[in-house]
């Protein structure tokens, strides 16, 4: 316990320590600050990376979709008998559907 108390007196003792100073104080408590309490802290911003790469990665997905869904509106639009009969096996009452796979 008298080492503590030893230790404590001396870091505030009149001395001038090359190290500790009220300039060094303020710069630590300042990063600490930046770094995780304030509200755009390092650790925030690296949650905020993450989640953006997340939604990029989606919207980049979602843009093949409806590219997919965009040229398979023009085949339905080019010819929709032949759409209806290929991919829901429509027909006609006097035809009869043979599937061949």
């Amino acid at each position: 316990m008298a080492t503590k108390k030893a230790f404590f007196n001396s870091l505030l003792s009149e001395k001038k320590s090359p190290i500790i100073n009220k300039y060094n104080i303020a710069l630590f408590v300042f990063c600490i600050w930046i770094g995780f309490v304030d509200k755009y802290s390092i650790v925030n911003q690296f949650k905020l990376t993450k989640n953006v790469n997340k939604l990029e990665s989606a919207k980049s997905e979602y843009e093949r979709l409806l590219e997919e869904a965009l040229a398979e509106r023009d085949i339905i639009n080019s010819d929709i008998e032949k759409y209806a009969r290929e991919k829901y096996l429509f027909h006609k009452d006097n035809e009869e559907v043979i599937l061949i796979r």
